[in-house]
């Protein structure tokens, strides 16, 4: 009977997973896409609602899933540890099972890592193909549609938000607060970085592809910047093992031939003595 709760609380868990995975695929538009200046938590949660919204998570409309994950979490570890072989007390059972329930808060954080990662790697590559579209002559938001949707995947989650962000142009958001929802939503810096270059560059009357290309120029730094720091960590990396793998050749080569001479020599002096 264990057995059969337990395998019921792994399929409830998979199935709320994936289902909350693809909920950001599934849903384009919210319906109210506001931005958050303070993060606001719930109930029983160590993510803030801003945080959930930047993994992906539609918090007006997936609470209910994300509450059903988390019990179904602490449920499943409840009957795992009374399979468990040793012998654990109430008060253990309670404590590990109450950690249990706060390990799809853990999961947010680190899908929130990754989406912020693909968007980050992606942007610079959508920036390129926005760059060819305005220089066809295309305005920017018709440039902006037709990089996101000839550009990226459908399922990317940069893809995914920049429909959104375009859906907020058409209806007569302003551009800078179109952006600033856009970093809310996604919390890439680049996104802040383009939107503050676009506001600098309209104040200053000068054309959107310079803005663009400039972000592009930082992007290409970063990258230069980024490389040049991982090869010095590697470097570093090595130094280590190839010093292991040297000294003892060094004291073979340089110190056991001066350590011959020195034991003949003083076989020398004793047999003169």
């Amino acid at each position: 009977m264990i057995d059969l709760l337990l395998l019921i609380g792994f399929i409830i868990s998979a199935g709320l997973l994936i289902r909350i995975e693809t909920s950001d695929s599934n849903k384009l538009f919210e319906a109210k896409p506001a931005v958050v200046k303070k993060p606001s938590w719930n109930p029983l949660m160590v993510i803030s609602n801003k945080h959930l919204r930047q993994a992906g998570v539609y918090v007006k409309t997936d609470i209910v899933l994300i509450y059903c994950l988390k019990g179904s979490a602490l449920f499943t570890t409840y009957i795992a540890l009374q399979l468990f072989p040793l012998e654990l007390d109430f008060s253990s059972i309670l404590i590990i099972s109450g950690l249990a329930f706060f390990l799809p808060d853990m999961w947010f954080y680190a899908k929130r890592s990754s989406r912020q990662a693909a968007i980050e790697n992606t942007l610079e590559f959508f920036l390129r193909v926005l760059l060819v579209y305005m220089r066809a002559g295309f305005n920017f938001e018709r440039a902006f549609a037709l990089a996101a949707n000839h550009g990226l995947s459908k399922k990317h989650p940069l893809a995914v938000e920049l429909k959104l962000f375009i859906y907020e142009i058409e209806a007569g958001s302003p551009r800078n607060d179109a952006f600033k929802a856009l970093y809310e939503r996604t919390g890439v810096k680049g996104v802040k970085r383009l939107a503050n270059l676009m506001s600098i560059g309209v104040e200053l009357g000068t054309s959107l592809t310079q803005a663009v290309e400039a972000q592009l120029q930082t992007f290409t730094l970063q990258r230069g910047a980024t490389l040049a720091k991982k090869v010095n960590k590697k470097a570093l990396h090595t130094t280590f093992p190839i010093i292991l793998i040297s000294f003892p050749m060094f004291l073979v080569l340089v110190f056991f031939p001066a350590a011959l001479q020195v034991l003949t020599v003083l076989k020398l002096l004793v047999s003169n003595l």
